[in-house]
């Protein structure tokens, strides 16, 4: 995407929208993007809070200094103390590399006096028990234990959204006494606008293939995408319980199973505050 239509895009946004958090990633790596500075800039410009999901392992020294000159805020990584498992989840991943990439950028922002700050998501934790998860992070929190303060790590769940997984995890789990997982009604709708690089705005942030375009910024105002036609269409099956409706969501395992940030509304308030609870 060329920067002026990315610039666009942001101003479409902000004419409908207070616009504060922007994140520069779908499921590629934000890191290859040689614009992805002049993103960043721009949007550092109009105060907004910029966040990148990055595997880390392409953060040289230089590249870390950069990124937090232009003003970047808050990173997200799956990793954890373990190279071998890492690298067996991480296919063709580098541990080594990805531990000093979230280095030169912790590096990068003490030397700038930024506070960029460090989401890890810990890849060991996955189908773990709290003691068990607990214990597995306090290894990965200890390789970071120079940046305490602005590193945050917290448990996984890997979920087969859009049936994508080459393990079938789209059987629905049992609660303790039996009975099947309550539905959970998926938040994505209602809180995300998922924009590829030709400016669609898509269903869904693992609707990787743009299969379900709701619309495009550089063509309609952001006001007539949130409630057009097919975003009605699209909450209302979700909100019926008939996701099967919607080719993207028929195969995905988060309306009984639930996504990472949890199966019920209680449960992601809860989840967004449980990083704190894991680190006591």
């Amino acid at each position: 995407m060329s920067l002026e239509d990315f610039k666009s895009i942001i101003a479409n946004l902000r004419s409908c929208f207070d616009v504060r958090i922007v994140s520069l990633h779908r499921d590629g790596e934000p890191l290859l993007n040689k614009r992805l500075e002049a993103y960043i800039g721009h949007l550092r410009d109009l105060g907004i809070y910029v966040t990148v999901s990055s595997n880390c392992s392409l953060v040289s020294e230089q590249r870390a200094k950069s990124l937090v000159d232009a003003g970047l805020r808050m990173v997200g990584t799956d990793f954890c103390a373990d190279p071998a498992l890492y690298e067996q989840l991480r296919v063709r991943g580098v541990w080594a590399e990805t531990l000093a990439g979230i280095q030169n950028l912790l590096r990068a922002a003490v030397e700038a006096r930024s506070d960029l700050r460090f989401v890890i998501k810990d890849m060991a934790t996955h189908g773990r028990s709290l003691a068990d998860g607990k214990a597995l992070m306090e290894q990965t929190r200890k390789l970071f234990a120079e940046w305490s303060d602005r590193v945050t790590v917290m448990p996984v769940y890997f979920h087969n959204a859009l049936g994508e997984s080459l393990v079938n995890l789209n059987v629905p789990a049992a609660t303790p006494n039996g009975a099947q997982t309550p539905y959970t009604l998926c938040h994505q709708p209602w809180v995300n606008f998922t924009i590829d690089f030709a400016g669609r705005v898509v269903g869904c942030c693992r609707d990787l293939r743009s299969e379900y375009i709701l619309g495009n910024l550089l063509e309609e105002s952001a006001d007539a995408i949130w409630n057009g036609e097919r975003m009605v269409k699209l909450r209302r099956a979700l909100v019926d319980k008939r996701p099967e409706e919607i080719d993207i969501c028929r195969a995905c395992d988060v309306p009984r199973h639930g996504s990472y940030s949890g199966r019920t509304p209680l449960e992601k308030v809860r989840n967004f505050f449980f990083a704190g609870a894991w680190q006591r």
